[in-house]
């Protein structure tokens, strides 16, 4: 159930960002991220995956979203991955660890993707940064990657912060109650 709610509002989140406010972020993998941070990397790993199949389902089965759910998958597992230790989890150095893990596999695999299966452009929030560094005279593949470190940051950091923040928040409102 968790699962199906985290892909609804990954998909929900999106389609707003895409259509209703076109900012240039992916907004498909928050809840694929809170998912693993919560609850592990195998229920992060389904998240991300159905979260891409419905995206495919919600855009007319386009084919820009299916190749793309290895990233979202990733983002799931490094979330379960690094937050499997409660104990250290909390600490604002493994937070930022988490945003650089997760932002630098979902730049080289995104990128990677792009590259091999698009090249180079998909029409994506990315795209323009990468036009500009091509007819700036750079390379594909790293203008690619380029172009996707900053909104990737933002992208990966805004979910990793808030639930964060969430948790500080909620441990100091409980030992305000229990002491």
């Amino acid at each position: 159930m968790i699962i199906l709610a985290a892909v609804i509002f990954n998909n929900i989140i999106q389609l707003l960002g895409e259509f209703v406010f076109t900012i240039p972020f992916y907004f498909d993998s928050m809840f694929t991220i809170a998912v693993g941070i919560l609850f592990g990397w195998i229920p992060g790993l389904i998240t991300g995956l159905l979260t891409n199949l419905g995206m495919e389902l919600t855009h007319s089965f386009h084919g820009l979203s299916g190749p793309f759910a290895v990233v979202n998958m990733a983002s799931g597992v490094i979330a379960g991955l690094i937050a499997a230790d409660k104990d250290k989890y909390w600490s604002l150095s493994r937070q930022i660890y988490m945003i650089l893990a997760l932002t630098t596999a979902n730049v080289l695999l995104g990128a990677y993707i792009v590259n091999v299966l698009f090249g180079g452009l998909t029409g994506s929030p990315p795209d323009i940064l990468v036009s500009a560094l091509l007819l700036m005279g750079q390379n594909q593949v790293l203008a690619t990657i380029m172009a996707r470190i900053p909104i990737n940051l933002v992208d990966k950091g805004l979910p990793v912060l808030v639930i964060f923040i969430g948790y500080r928040i909620f441990q100091s409102r409980k030992k305000k109650q229990t002491g």
